[in-house]
């Protein structure tokens, strides 16, 4: 078997179309910064193919809601 033509030679697994389950266990086992990384890369992907040539700054909201029991 020929050695992958990926950069990064990361491996290859082929689920079902509707399978959920691997997805959702592949992101639960990576760490915070991992997930947070991801979300950037992608984040940068869709601007750029947006023709942005500068990445907008995310907005900080924070929000209280009041807990009724």
């Amino acid at each position: 078997m020929g050695k992958p033509s990926s950069r990064r030679d990361l491996p290859v697994h082929i689920i079902k179309k509707n399978d959920n389950t691997s997805d959702l266990q592949f992101w639960q086992e990576k760490t915070p910064q991992e997930r947070i990384d991801a979300v950037e890369f992608l984040r940068r992907q869709y601007y750029s193919l947006c023709g942005y040539t500068a990445i907008p700054r995310i907005t900080r909201i924070i929000q209280f809601r009041a807990h009724h029991t």
